[in-house]
């Protein structure tokens, strides 16, 4: 039995599309002339001598061969193409010896070792030709054989296991077809499987695919030399300036001798990263056998500006024309806090505010590991003359927040003392003294432009007349958003938020802890909180809220999409006052940077009148 055995040392590079290879031997049954036996040369040259309206045109091209191999055919082996009325003599003679170097090439990346073609033109002008190539059988793995050196060739139970673990990743199983793509995909991975713990510079020491062509049969065999066991030594802090060393140790959690884990590197990062003083981190060790047992891991920085101002102005339907100037010091009292503060006034709303972020730690629990926290605190004044009700409140408040990849969770305690003044109506006071928890679950696929998945955000808050409040509370709020791709270019949102705060009454309760519907992101069909309770000649917030949307988008390109919605909702002090408000609308939609810009035109049937609003859509 006549075998053929291709040994490849690291890579199909013989194999690879475009790649120069020795190809086996031409067909001989493949027609280079449509010339049949028995014809003379004059009829040769006479053929060649056609009035040259029937030599104009391309050749066309059928290519016969299963449709994988025929795709990859068509892309890498296209028909010549030439300029003007005459074709030149001869000019197809160069693509009819790439298609017979080619093709073998191309179907061994593909696992097919032993195909034949032909090549047939189906008029003595050569206008259109055939090519018929047969793969033959397609060549599959037969066995793999993963061998070890290093240390992790050693002795013991972790180092079994370990190579255990390796040979049950690899990704080529048995039975599997044999492509040289694979085959590398397969071997970069093993080899990051390797070096991803302990064994820091661990590496493919060897690799071959030993095919038997008449069989179909691919042998495999890889050794993986582990080099020897990494373990972190100190941590080396460079291209620091402004700020102190303590702000990243504060979250370095490294112990000195654990055994190197790419990962933990990676979580050093992001917890670097995720501080407000650093536009670049790179964590990483320096890959020397000779250094192996405590390798010092280098933590690499580029600062930030310490200070910056910013202005903005803009225009909302909510609150009308609005202009904003804002400071932030990343390194407050040389201790590395981070002070955010803004003066934003719109027509409808005046606020100022003014944040410090101390430096982020680390709280280590035994269900989740090591969580990164933030605390902050803050102050707030705030005016705002919104459906005809006056407020103006001070606020103080302090917090402590965590987050994780998916999860944030935001805990603390805040005060507040309001001035309320609906028109018509008497003037009150109210106060508050609430802790408050806040937590967001996200897991859409991309946070500003999301195309499936979905974001809850929770909140609780609570106040006692015993404890500095206007009245007792407890209030409980929870709103919802999913994304439904329904083809690639139709999307379907959803969106609902329900809220109660239970109380007695609402008298006495700040605005911050009732509830106001309407508006861009709520019921379009209405103004911006002009859902609520009436009091007076204003609009005021009630104890309960529950507000539901469904949007169908058609994106037309990659940036322009229409849209066709239906909100309902309210907010009212009783479950029996709440009404379902229905609203439709159409609206355009624009993707920008910051998530896609919604102008919509809803018409609120209770009302009999249609509203323009927009707004920028992200995932909260």
């Amino acid at each position: 039995m006549r075998r053929l055995a291709v040994l490849l040392a690291t890579s199909l590079a013989g194999f690879a599309y475009g790649q120069g290879a020795t190809a086996p031997p031409a067909d001989p049954s493949a027609s280079e002339r449509p010339v049949q036996p028995g014809e003379s040369r004059q009829r040769q040259r006479d053929q060649a001598e056609q009035p040259r309206r029937q030599r104009r045109g391309n050749v066309d091209v059928t290519w016969i061969a299963p449709e994988p191999l025929k795709d990859l055919f068509e892309k890498f082996l296209p028909v010549p193409t030439f300029e003007g009325d005459r074709r030149p003599r001869g000019f197809l003679r160069p693509w009819m010896r790439e298609v017979r170097r080619r093709v073998p090439q191309i179907a061994a990346a593909e696992g097919y070792f032993s195909p034949t073609l032909d090549i047939k033109f189906e008029d003595e002008l050569r206008e259109h030709a055939t090519v018929t190539v047969d793969p033959g059988p397609r060549t599959v793995v037969d066995d793999i054989a993963i061998e070890f050196a290093g240390d992790l060739a050693g002795e013991g139970g972790e180092r079994e296991a370990r190579r255990r673990q390796i040979r049950e990743a690899w990704s080529m199983a048995k039975g599997t077809p044999f492509r040289s793509a694979d085959w590398e995909v397969a071997k970069t991975k093993i080899g990051e499987d390797l070096s991803s713990k302990v064994y820091a510079t661990g590496a493919i020491a060897s690799s071959e695919a030993r095919v038997d062509a008449e069989a179909a049969r691919a042998h495999l065999k890889l050794v993986l030399d582990s080099g020897p066991p990494f373990s972190f030594g100190d941590v080396e802090i460079e291209g620091l300036s402004e700020y102190s060393e303590a702000l990243v140790r504060r979250v370095v959690d490294l112990r000195l001798g654990e055994p190197y884990d790419r990962e933990r590197l990676t979580e050093l990062q992001r917890a670097v990263q995720n501080g407000p003083w650093f536009s670049s981190v790179v964590v990483d060790i320096e890959r020397d056998p000779a250094r192996a047992r405590a390798v010092p891991v280098k933590v690499t920085v580029t600062e930030r500006p310490t200070r910056e101002v910013g202005l903005a102005f803009g225009y909302g339907t909510d609150d009308g024309a609005r202009a904003e100037a804002a400071f932030r010091h990343r390194n407050l009292f040389d201790r590395g806090f981070d002070l955010q503060s803004s003066l934003r006034v719109s027509q409808k709303r005046q606020i100022g505010f003014a944040d410090v972020y101390l430096p982020p730690g680390l709280h280590r629990s035994r269900s989740r590991g090591t969580v990164p926290f933030q605390d902050s605190f803050g102050v707030l004044a705030e005016r705002s003359d919104i459906e005809k009700l006056e407020i103006s409140r001070f606020a103080v408040a302090g917090y402590r927040h965590f987050k994780l990849d998916n999860w944030e969770l935001r805990a603390g305690l805040s005060y507040q003392i309001e001035r309320s003044h609906p028109e018509g109506a008497d003037e009150r006071i109210k106060r508050a003294l609430a802790p408050i928890v806040a937590t967001t679950f996200r897991w859409v696929d991309d946070l500003f432009d999301p195309r499936k998945g979905g974001v809850l955000n929770l909140q609780v808050a609570a106040g006692s007349k015993a404890l500095a409040s206007g009245n007792d509370f407890i209030k409980a709020y929870g709103q919802y958003q999913h994304w439904v791709p329904i083809t690639p270019r139709d999307q379907l949102l959803l969106r609902t938020e329900l809220g109660t705060t239970i109380a007695n009454s609402r008298e006495g309760i700040p605005e911050d802890f009732l509830f106001r519907a309407g508006g861009s992101r709520s019921n379009r069909g209405y103004a911006y909180q002009a859902l609520g309770v009436r009091e007076g000649e204003a609009i005021v917030g009630g104890r309960y809220i529950a507000t539901a949307t469904a949007e169908f988008v058609h994106w037309l390109n990659e940036q322009w999409g229409a849209a066709t919605f239906v909100d309902v909702g309210d907010a009212a002090d009783t479950r029996d006052d709440w009404q379902l408000n229905p609203s439709y609308g159409v609206g355009a939609r624009f993707k920008t940077p910051a998530g896609p810009f919604a102008l919509d035109l809803a018409y609120a049937q209770r009302e009999r009148r249609f509203r323009l609003s927009f707004s920028v859509t992200v995932a909260f």
